[in-house]
Order: C-alpha cells, then sequence, then structure tokens
C-alpha cells in the first residue's frame, strides 16, 4: 500500500516537474532555431503534408524529420496532460521495481542515474547519430530524462520499505 501511495505521490512530482522544466523554462526551446514566417510554414506544411503523421524525407540536399498534427492547437489537449500522467504512472512503478528495498538513498540515487543515462544514450544518442537530431535540443532532453530518474528515485525511495541495519 505505501509503494502504491509512493507510485502516485512520484508520479504528481514528475508531472509538475515536467511542466516546470518544459513549459515554464525558456531554456529548451531556445535551443530550437526559429521560423521566418511561421505562417507560411504552417500553410506549405500542411500542402506538403497532408495527413497527421511523422514524415521523413531526403532530397535535394536535404533531409527533414517532420511531426505534423493537423488538430493541432495552441491550447493544450487535455486527453494529452492525462496520457502525460500515465507516462509518468509507468516511470514511478518501474522505478518502484527497480529500486531495492531496503537499500540506501544513495543507492537509489545512484542506481536511478544510471538507468537515466542509459536510456539517454541509447535514446538521445540514436537521435542524434541516426537521425540527425540537434546536440542543443537533445541535450536538453538528455538532462531532463536524467532529472526524472534522479527525481523519481528520491521521491520514491522515501515509500520504499528500510532495511534498518543499513546506514545511509
Amino acid at each position: 500500500m505505501k509503494a502504491s501511495l509512493g507510485i502516485l505521490v512520484t508520479a504528481v512530482v514528475l508531472f509538475v516537474f515536467g511542466f516546470l522544466y518544459w513549459a515554464a523554462n525558456p531554456l529548451p526551446n531556445a535551443a530550437l532555431n526559429a521560423v521566418g514566417d511561421a505562417d507560411a510554414a504552417a500553410r506549405a506544411v500542411g500542402e506538403q503534408f497532408p495527413e497527421t503523421g511523422m514524415y521523413s524525407f531526403i532530397g535535394s540536399g536535404l533531409s527533414a524529420t517532420v511531426i505534423v498534427n493537423h488538430g493541432a492547437t495552441e491550447d493544450v489537449d487535455p486527453l494529452v496532460m492525462v496520457y502525460g500522467f500515465i507516462h509518468y504512472l509507468l516511470i514511478a512503478a518501474i522505478l518502484a521495481v527497480v529500486l531495492r528495498s531496503g537499500a540506501p538513498l544513495s543507492a537509489h540515487v545512484r542506481r536511478a542515474f544510471i538507468l537515466g543515462l542509459a536510456a539517454v544514450v541509447v535514446v538521445e544518442g540514436s537521435d542524434i547519430v541516426w537521425w540527425g537530431y540537434t546536440w542543443g535540443w537533445k541535450l536538453w532532453s538528455a538532462v531532463y530524462h536524467v532529472l526524472v530518474f534522479v527525481i523519481g528515485a528520491l521521491v520514491l525511495s522515501k515509500f520504499l520499505p528500510r532495511d534498518p541495519d543499513i546506514v545511509a
């Protein structure tokens, strides 16, 4: 029961952290290039990519990966927020399985950091190497992902059973 509460609390903390990191923090978006005329770009993308989806192409000395959402608005879709919270619940549940009960806080943080670093090397590294994503954007993503694991471990470890013979 305590672990279930820990998973829920961890998901809430990670959800708030995600908002602060991506929505309230202007620095990650500063790593993206600006579009000269956003309306003209939107019209061109809409004409060339008529369906919602992800496109990738190479041609005429240019390669691009484009994610198109024809139903997008400036308002955040509440369903996306629900999916985001479920995503954090899954992350917290996985951490609850991976973090060893009875281990000290430092062991939980170390294990979560290593897991986060491994995930970053695979996911963010693959995006840079194979898909041509820019370093600046992926570095912000990498920092975020490692912090999700570490913050998740810090919160969740408060709810995991402790071994009284192990000193933190």
